[in-house]
């Protein structure tokens, strides 16, 4: 029992590395959601980076000469782990096969990670330190408001009309608090 809670608090910690980009990558090339980041990204990088459109052109084609291998590996990680839980739902599961289905699970998530790390370095190639830092931040706001948008969604009721909210990075306004001088 121990071995087991063990092995499968290894794979939690393991698929932890995985899963989070599974929240935000979209299923097939040519799903709404890719199109509508990339429609994001044309309208918003050039005025946020201070870079032209041809830049900005560029850094999509980066973005898309990476997309459908980091999906193809997100979707084999996927499969790798359901093929673990049907054999981990065994009561005496084989030892060689978990420990091979686990390393081609370590293999798929290295092969991601190498993927970006490739992109990183394209787009690096021609984007200065600050619009790096810039373009990241974009990114995570792109996807805060993705995230965010589906919660919304996902709580409607049906038959409601979802009235849509205009795509692109919000400022918060700042609050002042009555009594604590901020």
């Amino acid at each position: 029992m121990l071995r087991r809670v063990l092995l499968v608090s290894m794979l939690v910690l393991l698929i932890g590395g995985v899963r989070p980009g599974l929240a935000f990558e979209a299923g097939d090339p040519g799903e709404p959601m890719d199109q509508y980041q990339m429609n994001f990204k044309r309208q918003n990088l050039g005025t946020a980076l201070g870079i032209d459109q041809a830049r900005v052109e560029r850094l999509l084609q980066i973005d898309q000469k990476y997309k459908s291998r980091k999906h193809q590996a997100i979707h084999d990680a996927k499969a790798a782990f359901q093929q673990l839980q049907q054999v981990m739902s065994q009561p005496n599961p084989p030892e060689k096969q978990v420990a091979a289905i686990l390393d081609n699970i370590m293999r798929l998530r290295k092969m991601k990670l190498t993927l970006e790390q490739e992109q990183l370095q394209e787009e690096k190639s021609i984007l200065t330190p600050v619009q790096q830092a810039r373009y990241i931040m974009l990114l995570m706001d792109m996807r805060h408001h993705i995230v965010k948008e589906a919660q919304r969604l996902r709580n409607t009721p049906q038959g409601v009309p979802v009235q849509p909210r205009p795509p692109g990075p919000r400022e918060v306004p700042a609050v002042s608090r009555p009594g604590t001088g901020y």
